[in-house]
């Protein structure tokens, strides 16, 4: 067996030998760290490949919360991410109609936010029949909320009488009439529904390049939270045939009507048990109990301004909550629970600590997933005492805080997400990126966290919540993996698994190198890939 020299400015985040000259890799584990000659001792005879970095060598990035099929599947939708006006909405559609036409749906990425736009709002169903009226479109919208033509309201079955399902909401116009938004999962999922199920083999693919692209990037292991039983599926077939280009992890999709008991029956059938633990493994299971900060969704204590006492969507009820939070912990496991909104997120606490009663629920994975949207500091110190973990995304409120600002103002803003407040409370905060959408790189991320800047303001919002460059860098390695449940990620050690990252920039090293870092090269379980 070859052996892999590596040579660079070593981090290890190890606390026993926190730098080195090289790293020493046979197979899949690290065998030697320390100054160069001294691994190239250790290495021994036999062949030798060695690979000068030519920057900082890190351990290889974790992200705790990523939806990587969604990542892959992105790069067959039409990009609106960045879109400016309705027009060049309209403009992309009529593009892509020209280049795939036929009858079939036309499904968009549309992470824009109304403030992104220059008409300052949504676009409708009668924009979007403006320019493709023939064919049904489909918007997605954060994987929350979707905006679809009149061909997709027809497709769905909606209509003027149609009700809104239990969570979710259909947008009206006065006298009655839909307008094409459908707000939060319960009402999207009526067009998605239409639209069809992908097959295995596609799912799959999706898999793979999301993986790849996330490689790209630096990441060696991550945690897609939000995988329903077929796609459970997919990830179990992608690992058979090796098209796993990082380490995963899956949280399966719980909700209303897919009570525990059914959803562990599918991670069974699902086939994903079978996979090599090493390279796939089943982590907490996925609840979404709120909306969003940016859609105006978000379940808060205080009313949305220009509502009726909005307060917030909850798209689960209590006693689903309450019941898959008692069955996971009785069965020692744990769930990520989506909630934003300080109201959300104190009805998460709450019902972990009435099961907690009954099940401690500390060091089972149970994690709260953003909680950025002004939580209470006795939230955190909760939080603390439970146990409980947040998995938070510095890349998402770089792309979601400036509509926050537009719907709450910039006082608000400067008390969300709050990673230094969290921290100093003693959680255990992992970082992610929340992708597709926020950008995906955990440079990118970490120079969020520390400065506090957000799109379209020159100015850092919140200072006093930034973070400092030791803990972004454990943000995405050490807590991260700690949020993932992955013993070994995150550090480099002797006998550790040979998972680095090669960048460019120190991410030790000033903030304002890191938004423009790039990785140079990504080992994953011994293997070299450099993009």
């Amino acid at each position: 067996m070859s052996a892999l020299l590596v040579v660079g400015d070593v981090h290890t985040l190890d606390p026993a030998r926190p730098r080195a000259g090289a790293v020493g890799i046979r197979g899949d584990r690290i065998v030697a760290l320390g100054p160069v000659d001294e691994v190239r001792r250790e290495l021994g005879g036999g062949r030798v490949v060695e690979h000068d970095a030519g920057g900082r060598v890190l351990p290889g990035f974790v992200d705790s919360h990523v939806h990587v099929l969604w990542a892959g599947r992105a790069q067959e939708r039409v990009g609106l991410d960045d879109a400016t006006s309705i027009a060049e909405i309209g403009r992309r559609l009529v593009a892509h109609d020209a280049r795939r036409p036929g009858a079939g749906w036309i499904e968009a990425e549309a992470g824009f936010d109304p403030g992104d736009l220059a008409e300052g709002r949504l676009p409708t169903a009668a924009d979007l029949d403006a320019v493709v009226p023939h064919r049904p479109v489909f918007l997605d919208r954060k994987g929350h909320d979707a905006i679809v033509n009149t061909a997709g309201l027809r497709a769905a079955g909606i209509g003027d009488g149609t009700p809104d399902p239990s969570g979710g909401h259909i947008e009206r116009t006065p006298d009655g009439r839909p307008t094409g938004l459908l707000v939060e999962h319960p009402a999207a999922e009526l067009a998605r529904t239409a639209i069809g199920e992908p097959d295995e083999a596609r799912r799959a693919g999706w898999i793979e390049t999301g993986t790849r692209l996330l490689r790209g990037h630096g990441f060696t292991s991550v945690m897609d939270p939000a995988v329903g039983p077929a796609e459970l599926a997919a990830y179990a077939a992608a690992a058979r045939s090796g098209r796993l280009a990082t380490r995963m992890v899956v949280m399966p999709l719980g909700d209303e009507h897919l009570d525990d008991a059914a959803l562990q029956a599918a991670v069974r059938r699902s086939g994903v048990a079978d996979a090599d633990p090493d390279r796939l493994r089943v982590g907490p299971t996925k609840l979404f109990l709120d909306g969003g900060g940016s859609l105006g969704t978000a379940w808060r204590s205080a009313p949305w301004p220009g509502t009726d006492g909005y307060t917030g969507n909850c798209t689960l009820s209590v006693e689903a909550l309450r019941a898959h939070c008692r069955s996971a912990a009785a069965a020692g496991r744990g769930i990520g629970i989506h909630a934003v909104g300080d109201a959300a997120v104190d009805l998460v606490l709450d019902v972990l600590e009435e099961t907690d009663r009954d099940t401690p629920v500390a060091g089972l994975g149970f994690h709260l997933i953003h909680a950025y949207l002004e939580p209470s500091a006795p939230a955190m110190r909760r939080t603390a005492s439970l146990g409980v973990a947040l998995s938070a995304h510095p890349a998402l409120w770089w792309s979601a805080g400036a509509s926050v600002v537009d719907r709450l103002g910039e006082a608000v803003a400067a008390r969300s997400n709050p990673l230094r407040s969290w921290i100093d409370a003693g959680v255990t905060v992992g970082g992610g990126s929340d992708g597709p959408g926020p950008p995906l790189s955990a440079l990118h991320g970490m120079w969020q966290a520390r400065t506090r800047r957000i799109r379209g303001f020159a100015h850092p919002v919140g200072p006093g919540e930034a973070i400092t460059a030791q803990e972004a860098l454990a943000l995405f390695t050490t807590r991260a993996a700690a949020v993932a449940g992955l013993d070994g990620p995150g550090r480099l050690c002797v006998g550790g698994p040979a998972d680095l990252a090669v960048t460019d920039v120190d991410p030790l090293g000033p903030a304002g190198s890191l938004s423009g870092g790039r990785v140079l090269a990504t080992i994953t379980a011994g293997a070299l890939h450099i993009p």
